[in-house]
């Protein structure tokens, strides 16, 4: 298909990835639109209207026969036996070979390898034309499973959407599918609920999370003529949303549709050792040639084409990939396969999400003032968590957990009051406790004073948010709660400005002024904030474009699209399952395992360079040796053979890599926990 699309008039490249089911195909936009592409796939690409084709093996099978071939030939077994084995093993060097002569008209590593193997069988060594042939297979398998896929966590975005939805029909309420739900059609949203389309609300009052698809790190409040979003979700209160967008037409199904279209990049180890490999397979069949040509030695030529640096290189840049990725899972890092790691140890920029990736990604308490002296901020905090106890809403449970952890006695309360987005009454030990904001007390004639102005205003500029308390009309005090920065985030980010990586980006849905105040803490300059996600990816694109080498770093849906289109992605395991299905690396613990990821990312690519002068200088030697007659088949084999056993060897140095990041200190936690303490003030 590629080789057909690539020969058509305007058409500069065309790509085909068999494991992800993609065609890239980069074309001339003075000759060619996106519409005349889509038509010639459809219809003047055969196999375009074909039934998809399963996915391309693995090479699981060919590893496991050739690894039996080895193991009987080395034991006696019937030479027939371990010849079919074999043969079976080496099927798919052959297709591939064919392939790419075939297609691309040109003699890759595969055509040496199948040649290599081929004489090796005819001259009688089983054995060492199986070794060959698992050792290939094995490359095989490991790059196959390195295959981006995220068909899964589309489809699991689309199901996040609300699979049911009640629709007022006339003066009732319907449950109906969420697909059969139409523009103009009126949905009711309870709490707990996610919201299905997009639209506006007509009715109702209500505090909706839209974390998973702005990123905001509080619920923000729905009022009649507010805007409302599919895949968000309705913590307290009930809304009344006329529908605008449904199905594929909301924002959420946008994030679906340019996840589907981020390209695809081939999985297979893209880097130098590949192709220098491949840019030598040419010259090692006309050097072979040509001595047979020249002395009719066929014992040269033989040796010649036994010397081929394609298998020790082939074999080895994929052992120190499963190598690196094996040292990464012991420091609980998953990374995806080698194309993660060449692109992360080439990375000069980083675009981080904030909330719950930059921040814990819900609202702790930072400040308990007493504005009067008879109160303290121990008292203070006891009522305002005794108001709020039981309350879903993320202020009040960041006010009970701040007063659990301080090891308050919470009083239960008695008759209560909650008004949506604005505070809470509450009957607690025979007085009446308000807290709320300061329009929610000025409502209920409390008096604030220019104090509390102050407090407001000082929270703000920290990014946080304020509440006020009060006991029978007396103003008592405030608390104040933000999203506080991850503990570690700002000795992360130092680690990773160590190790030369100089530009970093904060892209997030949330406010302004708490965005900046959050990079001012982490020492982030460049700030981009209450952006969407379509907003986020083209951040990453206008980077690329720039020059940079892009990191993502994500936890959310609506992170997915930047995530995508990166240089290279990362999330974490507390992600949504989207954004850790997108990701090319996921950290298992927190930030810290950013910088080890990146130190095993370069050492890999040091060793993949170093294993380039272990095969390339013997064979180098041992190809002129052949040539001039030095070394017969049997010396031409040790010579390959060995250099491709020593590279493999050095391949696996990953895995004695010892230590942890060196962002980590024993007292990491005290200082976590130090931070999650209210402050005093």
């Amino acid at each position: 298909m590629a080789t057909f699309v690539g020969r058509r008039a305007g058409v500069r490249s065309a790509r085909a990835s068999a494991p992800n089911a993609t065609l890239l195909v980069t074309y001339d936009p003075t000759v060619l639109s996106p519409e005349d592409v889509v038509s010639m796939v459809r219809t003047d690409v055969p196999s375009a209207r074909q039934p998809v084709a399963a996915a391309e093996p693995d090479g699981r099978a060919a590893l496991v026969c050739g690894g039996l071939a080895l193991g009987l030939s080395l034991v006696g077994a019937p030479p027939l036996l371990t010849s079919a084995l074999l043969t079976a093993s080496a099927l798919p060097i052959v297709s591939r070979a064919v392939t790419a002569l075939r297609e691309e008209h040109q003699l890759s590593a595969d055509a040496l390898d199948a040649t290599a193997i081929g004489i090796l069988l005819a001259r009688g060594d089983v054995a060492t034309a199986a070794l060959t042939a698992s050792l290939i297979a094995g490359g095989e398998h490991i790059r196959a499973r390195t295959a981006r896929r995220s068909q899964g966590a589309l489809a699991g975005l689309l199901a996040a959407q609300g699979r049911f939805a009640w629709v007022m029909r006339g003066r009732r309420k319907e449950r109906v599918l969420a697909e059969l739900v139409e523009p103009g059609d009126v949905v009711v949203t309870y709490p707990g609920e996610l919201l299905v389309v997009d639209g506006v609300v007509l009715r109702g009052r209500a505090l909706v999370d839209q974390k998973t698809l702005t990123g905001e790190s509080a619920p923000v409040l729905k009022t009649p003529g507010s805007a409302a979003y599919a895949s968000t979700v309705v913590t307290d209160g009930r809304l009344y949303v006329k529908a605008q967008a449904v199905g594929r037409r909301t924002r959420a199904a946008v994030i679906v549709q340019l996840l589907a279209d981020a390209p695809l990049h081939d999985t297979r180890l893209a880097n130098y050792a590949r192709r220098y490999a491949d840019r030598l397979v040419l010259p090692t069949f006309a050097l072979a040639g040509g001595l047979f040509v020249l002395s009719g030695n066929v014992t040269r030529a033989v040796s010649v084409l036994i010397i081929d640096f394609a298998t020790g290189i082939r074999v080895s840049a994929p052992t120190t990939v499963l190598a690196a990725m094996t040292a990464a899972v012991h420091a609980d890092i998953l990374i995806k396969g080698g194309r993660a790691l060449e692109q992360l140890a080439a990375v000069d920029t980083l675009v981080f999400d904030k909330t719950g990736t930059l921040t814990e990604g819900r609202p702790r308490v930072t400040q308990v003032h007493s504005l009067d002296p008879t109160v303290s901020r121990a008292e203070l905090l006891r009522l305002a968590a005794a108001a709020e106890q039981r309350l879903s809403h993320p202020a009040a449970e960041a006010i009970v957990h701040a007063a659990q952890r301080a090891g308050a006695v919470i009083p239960e309360r008695g008759d209560l009051h909650f008004a949506v987005g604005l505070g809470v009454r509450a009957g607690i030990e025979g007085h009446t406790v308000h807290v709320g904001s300061a329009r929610y007390l000025a409502r209920q004639q409390v008096t604030l004073g220019e104090d509390a102005r102050v407090v407001a205003d000082e929270a703000g500029r920290r990014g946080a948010s304020t509440v006020f308390v009060a006991n029978d009309g007396r103003l008592l005090g405030a608390v104040s709660y933000a999203d506080v920065p991850r503990a570690e985030a700002q000795r992360v980010i130092g680690a990773l400005r160590s190790r030369g990586i100089k530009h970093f980006v904060m892209v997030t849905g949330d406010n302004a002024g708490v965005a900046r105040f959050v990079a001012g803490e982490l020492g982030i300059d460049d700030v981009e904030a209450e952006v969407f996600p379509e907003r986020k990816a083209e951040i990453v694109r206008e980077l690329q474009q720039r020059g940079h080498v892009v990191g993502v770093i994500g936890d959310g849906i609506n992170d997915s699209p930047a995530l995508a289109y990166a240089d290279v992605s990362i999330s974490l395991k507390a992600a949504s399952e989207v954004a850790r299905e997108t990701a090319d690396i996921v950290l298992h613990g927190d930030l810290t395992g950013l910088p080890v990821a990146v130190d095993i990312a370069r050492e890999a690519l040091d060793v993949i360079r170093q294993n380039l002068v272990v095969v390339g200088a013997p064979n180098a030697a041992g190809m002129v040796l052949a040539a001039l007659g030095g070394v017969g088949p049997v010396g031409a084999t040790a010579l390959n053979n060995g250099s491709s056993i020593a590279a493999a060897l050095n391949g696996l140095r990953p895995l004695l890599r010892r230590g942890a990041s060196s962002v980590s200190s024993p007292d990491a936690q005290t200082r976590r926990a130090d931070w999650r303490r209210p402050a005093s003030g």
